[in-house]
């Protein structure tokens, strides 16, 4: 028997068990490592809602919360269709609020021939002495939809009302075709 085969076979066996134990030990220390969220949720009233204007018209609605607008509006052919106060945007907050308009779906969906009779839809933020603080239009070129980019933030100061004011337009040979627009209102 060969002190060097016991004394290398030793070596290789503590090292097979150091090696193991490492890789043991970086397997435990992945399983324990956590984070730890605690939310509190509480329920408050809004702040910044919803409100008929006094150009809101039937079957126009506002939900019960207010944070929600269904707005029934029309557009004639090769006319420019004003309304210059469907729907308010108010803040009963004692702060500031910020708030943008960003799309999220249009349809008829394009590529339709039904998108042609449109020319545009134009949504305009207004401020109490009527300028305008953003534009937020749907415009068409063939079938397809121009859809807006999300406005920057506009700042709706204290107990504050704003218009959104709304100018429709439809193509000169327009059918009597619907179009169903879903904009968010981002608040702040």
């Amino acid at each position: 028997m060969n002190i060097r085969n016991i004394r290398i076979r030793r070596s290789a066996k503590f090292l097979i068990l150091l090696l193991s134990s490492l890789i043991v030990g970086a397997a435990n220390a992945a399983v324990f490592y956590s984070l730890t969220m605690q939310p509190g949720v509480s329920i408050t009233s809004t702040k910044v809602f919803f409100v008929a204007g006094n150009d809101f018209q039937s079957p126009s609605s506002v939900g019960s919360n207010s944070t929600w607008a269904y707005l029934a509006l029309k557009a004639y052919p090769n006319v420019t269709l004003t309304y210059e106060q469907p729907l308010n945007i108010s803040n009963t907050d004692t702060v500031s609020h910020n708030f943008r308009l960003r799309h999220i779906t249009i349809t008829p969906v394009n590529g339709s021939a039904q998108v042609g009779n449109f020319t545009f839809i134009n949504f305009v933020v207004q401020n109490e002495a009527g300028v305008a603080q953003g534009s937020f239009n749907y415009t068409t070129t063939g079938n397809n939809w121009i859809t807006p980019s999300t406005t920057s933030y506009m700042t709706l100061p204290p107990s504050t009302a704003w218009i959104i004011y709304v100018e429709t337009r439809a193509a000169p040979q327009a059918n009597d075709i619907t179009a169903d627009i879903q904009i968010a209102v981002d608040v702040v």
